[in-house]
């Protein structure tokens, strides 16, 4: 059974070790890395992989939070720390895995027939990860860290007004009448946003409901504090209602 492996670790050193071992195992194969937890989830929703090694502490979003923002949870999660005291029993509450840095070979591998003997049962990976993240009652995140083309851009979530995507960019308009040039897709950037209140009511908008002012069923539109208008698409017009009727009570 070969293994699809990405590896999220903030740690270039700790990237390599693991890289290391698993090359020279014809059993498992590296299809993605990176020492950025935003890349990191932009790689698992591309590629799909079966096993995600992931490092828990890391900046910008932990490894938590990154687990929180996948809808669909399908792969295997092996958690890389330094640090014992990171939920640990929660972890293990869940039938999941972990492995303590520095990383030795035998953990690595050891971690890794864990999940093939999981996988030759049915397991149902989503109910895992949900189970663990209510457990550890994460608080809801109010700063995300996002590439631009000129570095890294630290962004409050109530600042956001609304994003509208350009191609492979997307752009954040914020309560100041600030705009920042994201340097990803709109599609890698709302996995960041908290579901409790921003919305994509178009395939080229996604909305900060905390700012809409009304709504124009008749011009298909929404119209925010700032007298923006903002288009939603017919498809999504049922979705958004109901997302707004939740939201009031």
């Amino acid at each position: 059974m070969e293994l699809r492996i990405i590896i999220i670790d903030d740690e270039a050193d700790a990237v390599d070790a693991i890289r290391n071992i698993l090359e020279i195992n014809d059993n498992y194969r590296v299809i993605g890395h990176t020492t950025d937890p935003v890349n990191g989830l932009a790689l698992i929703l591309q590629h799909k992989p079966d096993v995600v090694f992931l490092d828990i502490e890391m900046p910008g979003i932990n490894g938590f939070q990154l687990l929180e923002s996948i809808s669909n949870i399908d792969f295997d999660v092996i958690f890389a720390t330094a640090y014992e005291r990171y939920a640990i029993q929660a972890i293990k509450a869940n039938a999941l895995d972990y492995i303590l840095k520095p990383v030795s070979i035998s953990d690595v591998l050891n971690a890794l027939e864990k999940v093939k003997t999981k996988r030759s049962k049915e397991i149902n990976f989503e109910s895992n990860y949900k189970n663990l993240l209510a457990d550890l009652n994460l608080p809801q995140k109010t700063r995300i860290q996002i590439p631009t083309t000129k570095g890294l851009e630290f962004i409050e979530l109530d600042d956001v007004v609304y994003l509208e995507a350009d191609g492979a960019y997307t752009t954040a308009y914020l309560k100041n009448t600030e705009k920042v040039i994201i340097s990803k897709s709109i599609k890698f950037i709302e996995p960041l946003l908290n579901k409790n209140y921003f919305f994509r009511v178009h395939r080229s908008y996604t909305v900060n409901t905390n700012y809409l002012r009304r709504l124009d069923r008749e011009n298909k539109t929404l119209i925010l504090k700032d007298q923006t208008e903002i288009p939603f698409s017919r498809r999504r017009y049922d979705d958004l209602m109901d997302f707004l009727d939740k939201m009031e009570k």
